[in-house]
């Protein structure tokens, strides 16, 4: 008789190696046995008669063990081993895995198994170095996808661009277990968006562990910026306790340039702004141990931020002749305000041994921002001779209110036939926001009433979701479907205007995995999402940058819808490649019109874009030599987008290509001590209806690992010649828009981490149900 099973820990992660053995009940003696493959599978023969046992071992576990009868013969599905409460620190196994894996709905990378990767860096190092991610400055992103989030251990990262870098840098390497890259979602997730996840495993941490963190920075772009935090982490017993603070102080400077034709006209806008940046943040929360079996928690996340922003413009308006016919300037100051508090209650429990589980978590989150900008614009004759009452002083204010409502249940349940997941979501979530706009008048201000606007956003969602996984010898399957209904209320009481929606849409999920050896893993999986409108894209109010120009809101803005499909081959854990397709419909995007009479530009975001792409991307680790690495990526891709908008072009296609080599230098043998010479470049290539040039960078810096890896310093120049810069055209009316922007990317950043206590830290974090909600609130 053949018997079969899967061998994971109790977070579903496979065990590779683990030793299971057949031996005779009541003794020592061992009949057959066999070592799990990478992926914690086994086959095993049993040919003698008598009272026999199953036992599954590895280090750091519990042994497993069943009784071979007629009611568990053939396939034993997910054997799953409890770590050892015994002490391992003086344990040391022998052995490098695998650097790259293939599972059936993600890939992932093993920091622990990567030399390059686990020496000297930080967590945003590690991305770096992942295979199909993409860091460009403060962002990160998944090659092929629009948008991408964090997760932590399996839990969602509420932050987002700067505020997420700054706690990846945080993390050091050491931390890092391993990354796993999501390019296609299971149902489990949220549906929302056309965006991948990156899970960040931290290792396993001591029991009674005291200890924590401090880092700081100073970063020099047109202006200087400092960053300082700290995080403390406590576990005794049945306690886990976690806290951090962070806060954050500068200013960058962004330039934003235009040429935009006119039917007898161009205007050429040069905008010089400066966005500062003042905010704190905190996190801290609480997990107790009801028993060996059930935890309960809560958690807060908490922020308030003044991003005011001050800007200096320039419209130049020539004739067709090329000269110049008049000048406006424009000073702008912006007042910004902004907070959000978010409460999560969890609580966990399982059900067995062998993995049936129950999640359950309720959160409450709001948030708040208010606007007060003041701009004046003045008219200038070609001579530069000031033209008399020609000043026009315009003030916007505005207030936005976001308060939501998330529950959340799951389930695990695994089966001697399949892995089963099923669970619901419910959300409600309302948006208030109110804006003003006022004209400066025999020096008071006077309401402009035809320009203000009280807005009043409703949404409830209602999900469920399942998914079933099954292995098959050399096949693994997975499948899911996700069911979710929502309804919406965009209710303008100051235009009387009033949208609603209702609709219900099914994401199905699917993805197979065959290994026909250890140098080869072939992948397919496919998968549908939605990507719902922001809120305050949903608003109808104009927010006037000066009298010539405004965006504009549009609360009938539908969800669009994209499926994705992803052939993918791994080679000897090192070369991955993956083919991709994707079909976008229905999609949104800002267009801006401009009215023939008045010359006033209005920028408006519509749905009216269809899109179909198909690409192909790889990576390869270079590390042949033992004081040089080279990690190199890059992505192809071939876009054909068609316009519904008879304002712009019907459709538009191209290709773009995307190349990275991020070169590591050890120069000691410990390679405590290293440098780092990076560099990227896009090709000229297509996004919806734009057309947008070339761009590069150079990035080189130096890092050292001092004190046992207790102190992290670093110094690092980023876009070194200033040329990650982007120009974008694009054919609205059959006229020629041009945008030239360059958002401060060029930066000296020196930094350094400082951990106390105890090593391999990981503190119980727990994500927040509500973490679509917020991304959209951002």
């Amino acid at each position: 008789m053949i018997y079969k099973g899967t061998v994971t820990d109790a977070g579903n992660n496979p065990i590779g190696y683990a030793t299971v053995s057949v031996n005779i009940v009541g003794s020592d003696s061992m009949v057959t046995g066999v070592v799990t493959d990478e992926m914690g599978k086994f086959e095993i023969e049993i040919n003698a008669e008598g009272p026999l046992e199953i036992i599954a071992r590895h280090i750091g576990f519990e042994d497993k063990i069943y009784q071979v009868s007629e009611d568990n013969k053939g396939d034993l599905g997910r054997i799953i081993l409890t770590e050892s409460a015994r002490d391992l620190e003086q344990v040391t196994v022998q052995g490098i895995g695998p650097v790259l894996e293939r599972k059936v709905d993600r890939l992932i990378f093993n920091v622990e198994n990567s030399i390059v990767a686990s020496s000297g860096g930080d967590a945003l190092d590690v991305l770096q170095k992942t295979p199909g991610i993409r860091i460009s400055g403060d962002e990160v992103s998944i090659v092929g996808k629009s948008s991408v989030k964090v997760m932590i251990d399996d839990r969602l990262s509420p932050l987002s661009g700067k505020d997420l870098a700054n706690y990846l840098r945080s993390l050091t390497s050491n931390d890092i277990s391993r990354v796993e890259v999501i390019t296609n979602p299971p149902a489990k997730y949220e549906a929302g968006g056309n965006s991948g996840l990156i899970n960040i495993v931290l290792k396993k941490a001591k029991k009674d562990y005291i200890g924590g963190n401090i880092q700081s920075s100073y970063r020099q772009n047109t202006y200087p910026t400092g960053y300082l935090g700290g995080g403390f982490t406590y576990q005794k017993d049945k306690w886990s306790l976690f806290s951090n603070l962070n806060s954050r102080l500068g200013s960058i400077e962004a330039n934003e340039n235009s040429v935009i034709d006119h039917s007898t006209q161009v205007w050429e806008g040069v905008s010089k702004i400066r966005y500062f940046s003042k905010f704190v943040s905190g996190r801290a929360g609480i997990d107790y141990e009801l028993d060996e079996k059930s935890t309960i928690g809560i958690q807060y996340l908490g922020s308030t931020n003044r991003p005011d922003n001050n800007e200096e413009s320039s419209t130049y308006l020539f004739n067709a002749s090329g000269g110049l016919d008049s000048l406006l300037r424009t000073l702008g100051n912006s007042d910004e305000k902004a907070f959000y508090h978010s409460l999560n209650g969890h609580f966990k429990t399982k059900f067995d041994t062998v993995g049936k589980s129950m999640s359950i978590d309720l959160d409450y989150f709001i948030h708040r921002n208010g606007s007060d900008r003041v701009n004046s614009t003045n008219v200038f004759l070609a001579s530069g001779n000031y033209i008399e009452n020609s000043t026009e002083t315009f003030r916007n204010t505005s207030f936005q209110d976001i308060e939501s409502f998330t529950s959340g249940i799951d389930f695990e349940w695994p089966t001697a036939f399949a892995d089963v997941e099923f669970g619901s979501k419910l959300s409600f979530i309302k948006n208030n926001s109110e804006v003003g706009a006022f004209r400066f008048q025999e020096n008071v201000y006077v309401l402009d009433t035809d320009l203000s606007n009280v807005f009043r956003y409703k949404e409830n969602t209602q999900t469920i979701y399942g998914s079933v996984g099954k292995s098959l010898q050399k096949w693994d399957f997975k499948g899911g479907l996700r069911l979710e209904f929502t309804q919406t209320e965009g209710n303008s009481l100051t235009l009387l205007k009033t949208n609603k929606n209702d609709y219900y849409k099914l994401f199905p999920t699917a993805y197979a995995t065959y290994t026909p050896n250890e140098n080869h893993v072939w992948s397919i999986n496919y998968g549908k999402r939605i990507n719902r409108p922001d809120y305050a894209d949903l608003n109808p109010f104009r927010w006037y940058p000066n009298p010539y120009s405004y965006t504009e809101g549009n609360p009938f803005l539908q969800p669009y819808f994209i499926d994705n499909l992803e052939l993918s081959h791994l080679y000897r854990s090192n070369l991955n490649t993956s083919l991709y397709l994707m079909k976008l419909n229905n999609g949104s995007e800002q267009v801006t019109l401009i009215d023939p009479k008045t010359d006033i530009q209005a920028t408006i975001r519509r749905n009216f874009l269809n899109e179909q792409m198909v690409g192909i991307s790889q990576s390869f680790t270079f590390d042949r030599a033992r004081w040089f690495e080279s990690y190199l990526q890059y992505d192809l891709y071939y876009s054909r987008v068609t316009s519904m908008l008879p304002n712009t072009i019907d459709k538009q296609e191209g290709a773009g290509f995307y190349f990275s080599m991020d070169n590591t230098i050890y120069f000691n043998s410990e390679k405590t001590f290293l440098g780092e010479l990076n560099f990227w470049y896009i090709a000229p290539g297509v996004s919806g209806v734009d057309r947008i040039s070339k761009s590069c960078a150079v990035d080189l810096g130096v890092k050292a690992v001092l004190l046992e890896d207790q102190l992290h310093l670093g110094l690092v120049l980023s876009d070194i010649f200033k040329t990650d810069r982007r120009t974008i055209v694009s054919y609205v009316d059959g006229l020629r828009q041009e945008y030239r922007n360059y958002y401060d990317i060029r930066q000296l950043r020196l930094s350094a981490v400082y951990r106390f206590g105890n090593s391999n830290l990981k503190s119980k974090s727990k994500n927040f149900s509500n973490e679509d909600e917020r991304d959209r609130a951002e």
